[in-house]
């Protein structure tokens, strides 16, 4: 009975809402005397005659009306709450005053008590309720002018929304399906390889590995970098590059807010899947979470110039699955992992490329992905019957320089999709220009002092020359008197002090006679021209000296390697970005326990 009376309710709500917005006698189907397929009818007056006449004349066909609608007063207990409402909208309807503001306070007071006593099951029908903001008597009298008609259409839309998420969760789990079924039709031949094939794959790359090396390195007399030069020049780095000028050093730049962080945490979350080593740990993990992802395809195998990667469509199984005009697809790209992928970041020469430069291993890998998928996407698009694919790419390391690659192409060079790219420590990829033009839709995360995005063949060679150049002679000098003190407090004989002095003096003459003649040659060597950096606009975070602290830089900040201690670790996405994402978030919440909803092992 309860059901019933919320059925009627909702014929009734309808009803309210056409006599407010349409004119008397505008709705129903009443017949009139000159009608013709109305003559000799004299059937009992159906609903819409009485509506109709309800519209002509509120008062004496109300109530014939409201009988019609509601049915007769129920004895049953689980009635009594509800027929409350009924009396107040009949008192409302059928009463002799014709004061708006009455008729809707006794409207909006049946209501409240019929809400009420609703339980869970049925409460979305007053959502729209609440979200047009229920007031008071008091308050009504302020704002007069409650938005009927927007309530109506919202209270309406929900009572659909059921049946609606039912029929649109049926039709996306059906396409997606439909998609994992092609996306294993169309890369099954692309991906398979026999032993000798692969094998004669890797030693091509391999042979073009060796000679770019020679040809950017083979010039270079690596003899000249002695240990104790690393050693001196990474003490040296680390005294310039202090918290305190990083922070002078992105002082006008904009920081980076909480809500982005959490974004592009839930992307190195889904970078990470792309580090597993089967399909059912990526399966897994995107269903841990509360991942939006379902997987339709996933490649582990990989070569050089094809990294490997997986591929997954939204899981939006509410109306918008059927009302958006575009197909949200995910591509994300694994980085660096084995040989194969050590070859591809090898082949590190500044090619030509769009008015450009561009790495040429990572530029192969990309044009890779383009072709890998992009007959799978417009078949997608096809069967979704969308307008367009809404491609986000995702990548870490080897990962995010390939998939930026691949959004340029599918943006330039493909109609009808749209890509996006979110990269973490992506290296150094294109030229200014060309890094620029991407800003639109590539973002590049780095970690502190993370070298990838940083190393490039000049980036590299340069770093060579100042190791080799730095004068550390005078605190190498120190720390040799100190070990031979100590060498000589520590022997079970007596070492006398003419001897230690006699031994500093002969490695001091030394030092001055080869190493500082090297290292002034050094110093004025022609350091090579930095032509590549990381793709659109990067975000960098680091350590301020009291936490961390993300802002958004210019891409060509990274156009020379940092010498670190942490600079491989911070490349890492646990102990690097991870790492890093995790503190800026505890100290901008001021919560040290915070963690983020995606747990990266």
């Amino acid at each position: 009975m309860f059901c019933a009376n919320i059925f009627r309710v909702s014929l009734l709500l309808n009803l309210l809402l056409l006599c407010r917005v349409l004119p008397a006698g505008s709705a129903g189907t009443s017949c009139n005397g000159e009608d013709a397929a109305c003559a000799g009818d004299q059937r009992e007056p159906d609903i819409f005659d009485l509506f109709s006449g309800w519209i002509d004349d509120r008062s004496s066909e109300g109530q014939k009306f409201l009988e019609k609608i509601l049915g007769p007063r129920g004895d049953d207990d689980d009635d009594k709450e509800s027929n409350s409402f009924f009396d107040e909208i009949k008192d409302a309807l059928v009463g002799e005053t014709t004061d708006d503001n009455y008729v809707e306070a006794k409207i909006w007071k049946g209501i409240s008590s019929l809400k009420e006593a609703m339980d869970d099951s049925v409460g979305h029908w007053f959502s729209a309720f609440d979200s047009q903001r229920v007031i008071s008597n008091e308050e009504r009298s302020k704002n007069p002018a409650f938005d009927f008609v927007a309530f109506f259409q919202t209270v309406f839309s929900a009572s659909n929304a059921e049946e609606a998420n039912e029929e649109s969760s049926k039709l996306a789990s059906e396409f997606i399906q439909k998609a994992a079924d092609l996306s294993k039709l169309l890369q099954s031949d692309k991906t398979d390889r026999g032993f000798f094939e692969l094998h004669e794959v890797m030693m091509k790359a391999l042979k073009q590995v060796t000679e770019t090396v020679l040809r950017n390195f083979g010039n270079i007399d690596w003899h000249r970098l002695k240990p104790f030069s690393l050693v001196y020049f990474l003490e040296y780095m680390e005294s310039m590059l202090t918290p305190s000028w990083k922070r002078r050093a992105h002082a006008f730049a904009p920081e980076v807010s909480v809500k982005e962080v959490k974004e592009l945490h839930k992307a190195l979350y889904l970078a990470n899947l792309a580090y597993l080593d089967t399909v059912d740990e990526i399966k897994a993990g995107l269903q841990e979470e509360s991942s939006d992802w379902e997987l339709i395809y996933a490649q582990l195998k990989n070569a050089p110039g094809e990294p490997a990667h997986y591929i997954a469509l939204r899981k939006d199984h509410s109306p918008s699955f059927v009302q958006h005009d575009f197909l949200d697809v995910l591509l994300v790209v694994r980085g660096t992992k084995d040989f194969s992928d050590v070859l591809s970041d090898g082949l590190l020469d500044a090619v030509d490329f769009r008015g450009g430069h561009v790495h040429a291993g990572l530029a192969k890998s990309g044009q890779f992905l383009v072709d890998q998928h992009v007959d799978l996407l417009y078949s997608l698009l096809k069967i979704a019957r969308k307008e367009k694919v809404k491609l986000t790419l995702i990548g870490h390391s080897l990962g995010a320089g390939a998939a930026s690659i691949a959004a340029l192409i599918f943006n330039e060079d493909k109609d009808g999709i749209d890509a996006n790219v979110v990269g973490f420590g992506c290296p150094a990829l294109l030229s200014k220009e060309l890094s620029e033009s991407t800003k639109s839709y590539t973002t590049t995360i780095v970690s502190d002092s993370d070298m990838i995005p940083r190393l490039s063949g000049p980036t590299l060679i340069n770093a060579a020359f100042d190791t080799m150049s730095y004068d550390w002679i005078e605190k190498g000098l120190a720390d040799l008197r100190n070990v031979l003190q100590w060498t000589r407090t520590k022997m079970p004989f007596d070492i006398p002090v003419e001897h230690v002095e006699s031994a500093y003096d002969y490695i001091k003459k030394l030092l001055d006679q080869y190493v500082k003649v090297e290292i002034d040659e050094m110093a004025e060597a022609a350091r090579e021209t930095v032509l590549l950096m990381p793709p659109g606009s990067c975000i960098h975070f680091y350590r301020d000296g009291t936490g961390v602290t993300g802002q958004k830089m210019p891409c060509d900040f990274f156009d020379s390697l940092e010498i670190s201690r942490t600079m491989i670790d911070d490349h890492l996405i646990g102990v690097g970005y991870n790492r890093l994402l995790l503190d800026f978030m505890r100290r901008r919440v001021e919560n040290y326990q915070f963690t983020f909803e995606q747990h990266i092992v």
